[in-house]
């Protein structure tokens, strides 16, 4: 029974690893027997240490350097790596490293050998063999591909902007607007009172920004009309503006006085109905809500001493004095003990907005000025450690109570030189 072929096993160097591969130099004098057993060598090293992927790229550029469009390249990166073959991808690293593409003193001696056939041929025959068909396979996938992203670029829908929308709701609001101008021209009408600009604004869904586009519209047309009521002097104007004056007079020349002056007052109908409509959106709008900054971004600017070694106290984190219905602090520097008092404490004890002491900058607020004081420690080292005891707020005003120095009432500023004992 025939012994069963070994599966190639892992290459025993991960791919990307810097390897030194086997050199070509002084090939020329070597016999035909050294070139072959060399050849196989490196064959056998390529194959060992490297995966498929990693031989390709040798072929890039030994197409390069045979010539090969940069086209023919990519259709060759295209196809599928078995169209190159690892073998013809070892050549490409041999010939790229310095084997010659034919050695004849090789073919002398392969032809020496027993039970060879035939004669060496150049190695480029095999890996151009090879390349033909990945040139025919990626032609075929980079065709595909092309077609597919073609049909890929649909033409974009038209999607109007939110500007654009505007303009054209505004647009068709402002209709009537128009054929009420239509109409008086044309004589359907000889006046303007009939027209409820406000109630048809309204109710065509007229908006504080459409309204804006509404009254922009008309409002040169009504510093037209003002001109035409009140023509100005035209001793200090330049010709410019002369002319344009000229052409003014010439285009409304079909209406008398009394005709401009309606046009004047329906404008400025149109545009006080807008006003209205802006005002009013304006008085209905409900004002954004803020969002609550997070205890630590309240504390954040606090300046307080972290902890004091004469006395061996440390800070509490500031966070939790807001909120906190009492305060415990310590001045190092002065030697006074305060209690801050809330002035918005909360009844239901559930945390409610707005409810319990807070900081604003370097500065705390919502504290009572009234009962929130401070006393002077005589002996700050024993009492410290008194106070650092107390557990609940009955116990250390029972214990503060007991200080026989007299009170002072505290401002809310927090220095570098505070300490926050405790809260309750």
């Amino acid at each position: 029974m025939a012994a069963r072929k070994k599966a190639r096993g892992t290459p025993n160097i991960r791919r990307g690893a810097k390897l030194k591969a086997p050199e070509w130099t002084g090939w020329e004098d070597w016999t035909g027997e050294q070139f072959h057993r060399h050849k196989m060598h490196t064959h056998r090293w390529y194959y060992d240490n490297y995966q498929s992927a990693d031989l390709l790229p040798a072929v890039w550029v030994w197409m390069e350097n045979n010539n090969y469009s940069a086209d023919d390249i990519k259709k060759c990166k295209a196809a599928p790596s078995y169209e190159i073959s690892s073998t013809a991808g070892i050549l490409c690293n041999l010939m790229n490293d310095g084997m010659p593409d034919y050695n004849k003193k090789h073919d002398e001696y392969w032809q020496s050998l027993p039970g060879t056939m035939g004669v060496t041929k150049p190695n480029s025959e095999f890996i151009k063999s090879r390349i033909e068909i990945a040139l025919a396979s990626g032609q075929q996938i980079v065709e595909e591909k092309q077609q597919e992203e073609e049909k890929a670029k649909v033409v974009e829908k038209y999607v109007p902007s939110i500007q654009q929308r505007m303009r054209e709701q505004a647009n068709l609001m402002s209709e009537f607007i128009e054929q009420a101008f239509d109409d008086f021209s044309d004589g359907k009408i000889t006046d303007f009172k009939g027209v409820e600009i406000t109630k048809k604004l309204r109710a065509s869904g007229c908006k504080q920004p459409h309204a804006r586009l509404v009254a922009g519209d008309y409002l040169p047309l009504l510093e037209e009309y003002k001109q035409l009521m009140n023509p100005p002097s035209t001793a200090k104007m330049s010709e410019q503006e002369k002319d344009y004056a000229q052409q003014l007079k010439e285009g409304y020349a079909h209406y008398d006085k009394k005709q401009i002056k309606k046009l004047h007052d329906f404008i400025i109908s149109v545009v006080s109905a807008c006003d209205a409509i802006i005002a009013e959106s304006k008085a209905n709008r409900k004002p954004r809500k803020v969002s609550a900054k997070s205890p630590e971004k309240v504390v954040a600017k606090l300046k307080y001493k972290i902890s004091d070694e004469k006395y061996a106290i440390s800070s509490i984190a500031p966070a939790k004095l807001v909120g906190a219905t009492c305060l415990v602090i310590f001045n190092a520097k002065t030697r006074k003990l305060g209690i801050y008092y809330t002035s918005m404490e909360d009844p239901t004890g559930v945390g409610r907005e707005g409810s319990g002491l807070n900081v604003k900058g370097t500065t705390l607020i919502r504290f009572d000025e009234k009962n929130s004081v401070s006393y002077t420690l005589r002996k700050p080292m024993e009492q410290l450690q008194e106070v650092k005891a107390l557990n609940t707020r009955k116990k250390f005003e029972n214990w503060i109570s007991k200080i026989t120095t007299t009170p002072v009432k505290m401002n809310g500023r927090i220095n570098p030189e505070t300490v926050l004992i405790a809260v309750y």
